[in-house]
């Protein structure tokens, strides 16, 4: 790291996408100190000489959000105090690098959370804003940026600024979902709920033919607080797509709230721990029918506490990636409009039955709302795919960009980090938008990774 104090001192370091498609050597730099001087100090110092810079939290997306060859990468990640929470209206104030772990054991003492959770507790605030995550029930919670109030930035041209709906209104449309593109994001204001119970019924419901999932998934979403559904990609014939939904209701009233365990869990530096693939067609195929056989064995709901379903299986998450190796993954994320689901999928049943690829994660939730800007949200399914980066892989993704385009489906920037700009220009509507809004809001392009480099922002 550089230290803000040492002005001559410059260190590079490896950075990695956490799906281990992007590797870099580039300069990373952490403030001498933990509060805006040391940072103003960093930008004044170091990064007065550089004209790239971008921030950095956990490391976790799959995307090089936050590294480029040619940007000081700026690390945000221990910057995490709760800096206030106003009881009455429910709105709890962060710093950008405060895990979503710190804010849902903060909240608990206070009866209430955040609706939409990614499902690592490790990832940060600033995170959460730039890519715009979503949780467990989209259709009724909606994204990240819809609990956002108000935002501070600090950006060389501007100085600390305050941006919301009501002030510099613009560019708080352009920081959501904005990939870190506007400045560094110093904290943030944002929406809580009260929590209704601490626990959550779940319930598993068998999926028999792929073809019935939109109906299934819309149904459960309206009614249910957390639906997510499980498809087998590795079967044949009538099995292919075969699965089940996992729909969740709190259970209102129920007590024993408990707060997560401080933990390390995997990142974008040690997820290719084990040093070897394990994922063949057989072992997967293995895999697959193991866990549906366990999941569905036991029809009856039960009881889990409300963390293990914000944040599932956390330690065999952690095994899951470790085991793709060293070359990683790939994951594909499209919103799927419910019209071309069938088309959708029948495409993917026709090249995998022709060529050897597993399909390790096949998932599925219902989203609803508009696309605006680079922001992941739409009507339809959002269909997630994962598979092992292999020579097959980069032409199983060639075929999905085609698809993609298509059928015109949104394909998540956050969740791939080859997606070109062909297809981000294609299915993001409001590319053009966004890149001339912020290209007038940043005339010098300070802030710059090599996602904004590669879709040319």
């Amino acid at each position: 790291m550089i230290d803000a104090n040492a002005k001559d001192q410059k260190m590079t370091e490896t950075f990695h996408s956490f799906d281990g498609g992007v590797t870099v050597q580039s300069v990373s730099g952490r403030p001498s100190e933990l509060s805006l001087k040391g940072l103003s100090d960093m930008e004044e110092k170091l990064l007065a000489g550089r004209k790239l810079r971008i921030a950095r939290g956990a490391g976790l997306n799959f995307s090089a959000a936050s590294f480029a060859p040619n940007s000081v990468s700026v690390d945000m990640a221990s910057f995490r105090n709760i800096l206030g929470f106003d009881k009455e209206k429910g709105i709890i104030e962060v710093e950008a690098g405060a895990t979503m772990g710190d804010i849902y054991n903060y909240l608990l003492d206070h009866n209430r959370y955040l609706l939409p959770q990614p499902g690592y507790p490790s990832i940060t605030t600033g995170g959460c804003i730039a890519v715009d995550v979503h949780g467990k029930n989209q259709f009724k919670d909606g994204n990240f940026s819809d609990y956002v109030e108000s935002v501070k930035l600090l950006h060389p041209a501007y100085g600390v600024i305050e941006v919301s709906e009501r002030f510099n209104k613009e560019v708080f449309e352009l920081t959501l979902g904005g990939y870190g593109l506007t400045g560094h994001i110093l904290s943030a204001k944002l929406k809580t709920k009260v929590i209704p119970g601490a626990q959550m019924e779940l319930s598993v419901d068998p999926i028999e033919l792929l073809e019935q999932t939109p109906e299934m998934i819309e149904k459960a979403a309206r009614h249910c607080d957390f639906t997510v559904s499980w498809h087998d990609l590795t079967g044949e014939g009538k099995a292919f797509g075969r699965g089940f939904l996992i729909n969740g209701v709190f259970k209102k009233g129920s007590t024993g709230l408990s707060k997560l365990t401080e933990g390390h869990y995997v990142d974008s530096d040690n997820r290719s721990g084990l040093g070897l693939s394990f994922y063949s067609l057989p072992f997967t195929r293995l895999m697959n029918v193991m866990y549906s056989g366990l999941r569905t064995m036991r029809p009856e709901a039960k009881l889990v506490p409300i963390h293990e379903c914000l944040y599932p299986s956390r330690r065999l998450r952690d095994m899951y990636y470790k085991m793709f190796g060293p070359q990683g993954f790939c994951e594909c994320q499209m919103i799927v409009p419910v019209e071309h689901f069938e088309e959708y999928t029948a495409a993917l049943r026709d090249w995998l039955s022709r060529h050897e690829l597993p399909i390790t994660l096949a998932s599925g939730k219902f989203f609803h709302g508009q696309q605006k800007l680079l922001r992941f949200s739409g009507k339809g399914i959002c269909f997630a795919l994962n598979f092992p980066r292999t020579p097959a892989a980069a032409e199983f993704l060639l075929y999905l960009d085609q698809l993609a385009m298509k059928l015109d489906l949104i394909p998540y920037i956050a969740k791939d980090s080859r997606l070109p700009l062909e297809v981000v220009r294609h299915c993001y509507k409001d590319y053009d938008k966004f890149k001339e809004r912020l290209r007038k809001y940043d005339r010098e392009r300070l802030f710059s990774s090599e996602v904004s480099q590669r879709l040319e922002l």
